[in-house]
């Protein structure tokens, strides 16, 4: 078995995209959801403390192995 073979395996592992909500101040994804009245969603940070709206949203890969 060639290196070229083993390769071209791990080229053809499915990669399966996530999506993370992360704290605008800390960049921590140690977030939970806190409420959601008349003004819409709020977020607490467990690491910082920031209570908001505006949360930023990362699309991250997994890799699956199968």
């Amino acid at each position: 078995m060639s290196s070229d073979s083993v390769v071209a395996r791990d080229d053809k592992k499915k990669k399966k995209m996530r999506k993370v909500l992360t704290c605008p101040q800390c960049g921590s994804a140690d977030l939970y959801y806190e409420a959601a009245l008349i003004t819409g969603y709020k977020y607490h940070c467990k690491k910082c403390n920031y209570i908001g709206a505006f949360v930023i949203e990362k699309e991250i890969e997994e890799n699956e192995f199968d």
